[in-house]
């Protein structure tokens, strides 16, 4: 093999291009051939070194990176042959790599006659019966080969199982259709599959999907179109793109998904969560600093309003600001839901879905709300409705029906009439959730009244007298503990002439009755389903830990937060793909709980990541190098999940010649 180096002119611009190809010469009954092995670009190292250049490649190309080795001969090297081996091999990686990319979408299957076809030959007839000779194809299709065994390797190993099972799912909801229906090209669709399947595999930002997909996953053999040396500006592109179209993507996707599983119930569930951002986000209209889910109140964040159904499905999703307030996002999120006649006014499907919200969305504005749009509701109201029923709380262990769940403290309820006829209210008390609020409510006052008493330590010492500093830290303390005025009774004693505080006395008061411990656990959930028992209207409000289950997924196993972007659309961009990736999980999720299956994805995706592709090098009798590029064989674990979700490998076994060792 040798280097060539090749010109080409722009007949319009008159500029000439050069680039260096690696090229083999053989024999044939008609003289002498030559055949391109390989493409390199432009070659940056002096001509005198391309055959040791050529000679590093054929090796690679043969798999004998540990038998041989590069070697400018002398063997006390100096600096300069140092450096120039250096460059050969940083050469021959970046033309390795290119190489195995182009050869991983090979769609050809070659069958012996082919291969064969392709082996070099000479006019030497002894050579050519030997050739032949070592390659044999039985009666039953199976080939034969003499193979150097030393010459064995396996190479451009890539992750495969989490991939196939993301494409599959990928296609059963139908994603190309959509996006063709949007006006995809087939490049972008590929790109499209790549970055979202590439969030529910590898969840991270959009740079490190970007290196993903070059150096590390099998996805870019999956796709309709190869996604060779894509630019990592092409990943933010296509993911804006795609929020272009957020609208069409997300009403396919509740239709399809509703097709594919028509037993599931129609229950919406509603809530907010927020993500914490990285940098100053100067310069992004969606980052405000905010009370954090997560504790992370020193940096800014973007919130997240989505519905979900009882099982977990997306319905609809808004991004806002990080410092919304949680009940200003209902009525945005139920206008998505619906759609506008031709008078301009909001109309929603005939058969409306029950809505469930808990006490943070649901005032008194939105109930109203709900009801003006007519949905059936199950919510915990925003205000105190509990304290009304005070005394009931107080027996509910003689009035009150158990509700006993394996592993976990009971929970009490008790059905009563609503505000009107036309609803009821589910007066609830978890054990878990009193014995929860009691140890909140004792440690802070504890906390508080241990602030108290080393403050007044500092009176006593004399470390604070100045009146107008005594009051700021005063209030201080009373601005760190919500209700402290409600537990505390305090007064600052001042000396005689009215100009320095010498003591400091306080008690704590008895709580007011209607906040004692018989109210702690206490909520009050309100319906319109009058029809339905207290056992399940508690049932379904407390599906609402589906929502809560859907952002932790995107919080940990999609890995949408923390947030790099510094701007609104990217950041827009970001998430919808986090939530278009979770589509996917819910979905491989969903169809395995059905065969008894509840593992989480997480877990899914670590056995599956032991399934990979890869190609395999060896050299046959006749010196000819083949490259055989084929998915490993899936093991028990692999196969058991493939088996529930009915996957099959689409992907061939490619087999190719790479060319002649000299």
């Amino acid at each position: 093999m040798f280097i060539r180096k090749k010109q080409t002119k722009n007949k319009k611009t008159g500029n000439v291009y050069t680039k260096h190809e690696l090229v083999e010469s053989y024999h044939t009954a008609d003289g002498p051939r030559q055949r391109t092995i390989m493409q390199l670009g432009r070659l940056d190292l002096p001509k005198k070194h391309w055959p040791v250049m050529a000679k590093e490649l054929e090796r690679r190309l043969a798999g004998n990176s540990n038998q041989e080795q590069l070697s400018f001969i002398p063997e006390n090297k100096t600096k300069a042959i140092l450096k120039l081996e250096n460059t050969v091999q940083t050469l021959a990686d970046k033309a390795m790599n290119n190489y195995h990319a182009l050869k991983r979408h090979s769609t050809t299957d070659f069958p012996e006659s082919q291969l064969q076809s392709q082996l070099p030959t000479n006019n030497n007839d002894n050579e050519s019966a030997e050739m032949s000779d070592s390659a044999v194809e039985s009666a039953d299709g199976a080939l034969f080969k003499m193979v150097d065994c030393n010459s064995l390797i396996t190479t451009c190993s890539r992750s495969f199982g989490p991939e196939l099972v993301g494409h599959h799912v990928w296609k059963q909801l139908r994603f190309t259709d959509v996006l063709n229906k949007c006006g995809f090209s087939s490049r972008e669709v590929s790109l499209s599959e790549a970055v979202i399947v590439g969030r529910l595999v590898r969840p991270s930002s959009d740079l490190s999907t970007w290196k993903w997909i070059r150096e590390n996953s099998a996805i870019s053999e999956l796709t309709r179109t190869p996604l060779i040396r894509i630019k990592k500006d092409a990943v933010y592109e296509i993911s804006e793109e795609i929020l272009r179209h957020k609208k069409t993507i997300e009403q396919h996707l509740l239709k399809r998904e509703q097709k594919l599983f028509p037993d599931r119930q129609s229950l919406y569930l509603f809530d907010l969560t927020n993500f914490y951002m990285e940098g100053s986000c100067t310069k992004n209209s969606l980052a405000a600093f905010g009370k954090s889910k997560e504790k992370r109140n020193d940096l800014r964040l973007v919130s997240l309003a989505l519905m979900v159904d009882s099982d977990g499905f997306p319905v609809t999703s808004r991004v806002y600001q990080g410092n919304i307030g949680e009940p200003a996002t209902l009525k945005d999120i139920m206008e998505d839901m619906g759609y506008l006649n031709p008078n301009g006014q909001l109309e929603f499907a005939s058969v409306k879905p029950i809505l469930v919200m808990d006490r943070g969305i649901a005032t008194t504005e939105n109930i109203q709300l709900i009801k003006g749009y007519q949905f059936p509701y199950i919510v915990v109201e925003r205000a105190p409705i509990h304290k009304e029923y005070a005394s009931s709380f107080s027996e509910y262990q003689d009035k009150f029906e158990p509700i006993i769940r394996k592993g976990q403290k009971e929970v009490w309820i008790h059905k009563v009439t609503g505000s009107d006829d036309k609803t009821s209210r589910i007066l609830c008390v978890s054990e878990g959730r009193k014995a929860k609020e009691k140890a909140i409510a004792d440690r802070w006052v504890d906390r508080a009244a241990n602030d108290l008493e080393r403050f007044r330590s500092s009176i006593l010492k004399g470390n604070i007298k100045a009146i107008d500093k005594v009051y700021q830290r005063l209030g201080r303390i009373k601005g760190r503990y919500k209700g402290f005025n409600k537990r505390f009774s305090e007064k600052i004693e001042i000396d005689t002439e009215g100009k320095k505080a010498v003591n400091l006395s306080w008690k704590i008061v008895e709580a007011d009755p209607e906040e004692k411990e018989t109210l702690f656990g206490c909520y009050v959930i309100e319906t319109d389903q009058i029809n339905l028992d207290a056992k399940k209207i508690w049932h379904l409000y407390m599906t609402l830990t589906r929502v809560e289950a859907a952002f932790q997924s995107l919080k940990t196993d999609i890995g949408t937060r923390p947030i790099f972007h510094q701007l609104a659309k990217r950041t827009e961009a970001h998430i919808l793909v986090s939530i278009l990736a979770y589509h996917l999980l819910i979905t491989i999720e969903y169809q395995l709980s059905r065969h008894g299956d509840n593992r989480s994805w997480k877990t899914i995706r670590t056995i599956l990541e032991t399934h990979r592709r890869e190609t395999i090098i060896f050299t046959d009798k006749d010196k000819i190098i083949n490259h055989i590029r084929q998915s490993g064989q899936p093991e028990p674990s692999h196969v058991d999940i493939y088996r529930k979700l009915k996957i099959k490998d689409p992907l061939k076994r490619n087999h190719y010649i790479a060319g002649r060792r000299t």
